[in-house]
């Protein structure tokens, strides 16, 4: 892994629908990256100050499609406050120096608002979502649907379809970003995006050189 130069912290968001590997794929290269000495820390998705006053900071949601959609206002209120966390964190938190890798984002929400109750217009979210802070790099894990459904069940066939679809059409306007074929061998595909993180590293070098 390559080291960046001091002053700056390097948030990466790994993208992919469920059964994807998105976990497997973290846990691996934070193995790598933590051999390797560079700092890094894994980031979920969760709202940090929403779960701890709920009291489910590290609570995993087991059915995300099988609850009814949150009213509106409570929708918008759960929003705004993931905004004012991200800066927060962005701020306050974050190391310089330091890997971030996100496990899904914010606009994860966009993809799957069903996932997240969102009960609220989309537009709303679309809106807080250009207001997030952005990462380096977005990293899509992508794999046909009938891969993805014999890895993981959650959804069916027809919505994996879909989410896989959503999830190329966003990550494709974004800026930075790269697409691991998510249905080679797990060493492969950690090491594919161990290889787009270290260019997002090189193209920062590169501006700053």
């Amino acid at each position: 892994m390559l080291q960046p130069k001091k002053g700056f912290k390097l948030k990466i968001v790994i993208l992919g629908p469920d059964g994807a590997g998105k976990s497997s794929v973290i846990a691996g290269l934070m193995q790598r990256l933590n051999r390797s000495g560079r700092p890094v820390q894994m980031r979920h998705l969760k709202p940090r100050m929403v779960a701890k006053a709920l009291r489910r900071p590290n609570a995993i949601d087991t059915d995300p499609h099988g609850k009814t959609p949150r009213g509106p206002l409570l929708s918008l209120v759960k929003i705004g406050v993931w905004l004012g966390e991200e800066w927060y964190a962005h701020f306050f938190q974050e190391k310089r120096e330091t890997l971030f890798l996100c496990d899904r984002y914010y606009h994860d929400l966009l993809v799957d608002p069903t996932r997240y109750r969102f009960g609220a217009p989309l537009w709303t979210a679309r809106l807080v979502g250009r207001l997030m802070p952005r990462p380096k790099l977005w990293i899509l894990l992508d794999a046909p649907a009938e891969v993805l459904q014999s890895r993981k069940q959650e959804v069916t066939l027809e919505e994996s379809a879909r989410e896989r679809q959503a999830y190329l059409a966003f990550v494709r306007n974004q800026r930075k970003h790269a697409i691991v074929d998510a249905s080679q061998p797990l060493d492969q595909v950690i090491a594919d995006v161990e290889d787009a993180i270290n260019g997002a590293v090189t193209g920062i070098e590169g501006n700053r050189g």
